[in-house]
């Protein structure tokens, strides 16, 4: 079974914004590292695959953050699942819109 799965981590103690960017951080590098199809947003990231393997990785993106100083963390999850139809993919959703992020990347570059 696939799944997209949008996961937020908000590390609710953090004394800073520069706290909060260094925690999760550090859920993003997990993120890069896994296997599946991962889509960064300002607000949360995507990951797209198995829906054993993403749900493993949502449990572990709060572990995560917490050994990365986070006393409280709060995580909110959209779980997209396709049982036998393809997945709509973020690609599929977003792709079309790369050249409006390029433009942003650069003017804030």
């Amino acid at each position: 079974m696939q799944c997209a799965v949008a996961i937020q981590v908000l590390p609710m103690d953090a004394v800073s914004d520069d706290e909060v960017v260094r925690i999760v951080d550090e859920v993003i590098d997990y993120l890069r590292a896994q296997p599946v199809s991962l889509f960064v947003g300002p607000f949360e990231s995507t990951v797209e695959g198995d829906y054993d393997l993403c749900m493993d990785i949502l449990k572990a993106c709060q572990e995560i953050a917490v050994k990365a100083g986070a006393g409280k963390v709060m995580t909110y999850a959209k779980i997209d699942v396709r049982a036998e139809e393809p997945m709509l993919t973020t690609e599929r959703k977003v792709g079309k819109y790369a050249g409006i992020n390029a433009r942003f990347d650069a003017d804030h570059a």
